[in-house]
């Protein structure tokens, strides 16, 4: 009886062997299979390192880049098919690792790089945020590169409960026309809200701070004179961390106004306003001037 039983389950142990084997056998019959039918597509590699600034040229003659087959999906979006071409006069951005796939931005026009735009950025962790202002929100245009700015925030308002935010009461104050009358009514006809605080001017047009502009490539792309033209314009690019770049595209760039700072500047929090205040600095004897109420005009 014993013997019968070690019979039937070396049988079964067997025949579970073999299923297994099979299943193993069509498992890997259906993968080569895929990888047969599957596309390849080839793309640019970095074979050795490329330091910064190397010529697209160079690279090219003197093979830091050969051609790899990958599956299709693995292929980058913006991977370079055509380096004669799509890299023509153009200079790596920063150091190349080997293996890494060569896409559009690895290289970038000599002037970019010998500004130094980019060393400084990626020093202090920043990114670009450019758009325009008139010579209202722009400080009257007496910017300049290398200065600091706070940013604010401009919002046309209608109505404000006095009783504070959140209340489920009708508002006690309505803000009107200003002057129509003055008990009770708020002076405000905007929120103005602090943005970020201290942001450099990396450019303003063209033009960039003396200790970038003095580097800034020629046409032929050797080091030479900061370019002419005038450095006062509408067209402000600021260097921001990457999550306040989101902030200004998000809130809107249309109504944001600069306020010109000295380098010495320290920025502390500021409070948005209490719209609900009726008393102006200037009817207040603590607040009639900038100095303070005891404190002499800086001459």
């Amino acid at each position: 009886m014993n013997s019968r039983r070690a019979i039937i389950l070396i049988v079964a142990i067997a025949l579970g062997i073999l299923a297994t084997v099979g299943l193993l056998s069509y498992i890997g019959k259906v993968e080569r299979a895929a990888l047969e039918d599957q596309q390849t597509a080839e793309v640019w590699v970095v074979t050795q390192p490329i330091p910064k600034g190397t010529s697209a040229e160079r690279v090219i003659a003197e093979n830091f880049i050969g051609v790899q087959e990958v599956p299709v999906s693995m292929r980058p979006s913006t991977a370079i098919t055509d380096p004669q071409t799509e890299l023509a006069g153009l200079v790596a951005i920063t150091d190349l690792p080997p293996n890494a796939p060569l896409v559009a931005g690895n290289f970038v026009s000599p002037s970019v790089v010998a500004t130094g735009i980019t060393d400084r950025l990626e020093e202090k962790g920043m990114v670009t945020v450019t758009f325009s202002v008139d010579n209202i929100r722009g400080a009257a245009y007496l910017m300049e590169p290398g200065d600091f700015v706070n940013i604010l925030r401009r919002y046309p308002i209608e109505e404000v409960d006095a009783a504070g935010e959140g209340e489920e009461e009708e508002p006690d104050i309505i803000i009107t026309e200003l002057g129509t009358n003055r008990d009770g009514v708020i002076p405000f006809d905007y929120d103005a809200r602090y943005v970020y605080l201290k942001s450099e001017i990396l450019a303003i047009d063209k033009s960039l701070p003396a200790d970038l502009g003095d580097n800034t490539a020629t046409a032929d792309g050797e080091p030479g004179a900061a370019p002419a033209g005038p450095a006062n314009g509408g067209l402000i690019t600021l260097a921001v961390p990457p999550d306040v770049a989101q902030y200004l595209l998000s809130i809107g760039i249309e109504d944001l106004y600069l306020s010109l700072v000295p380098p010495s500047y320290e920025p502390e929090v500021m409070e948005a306003l209490d719209l609900g205040e009726t008393v102006l600095p200037g009817e207040d004897a603590d607040r009639l001037t900038p100095y303070g109420p005891d404190a002499e005009p800086v001459e």
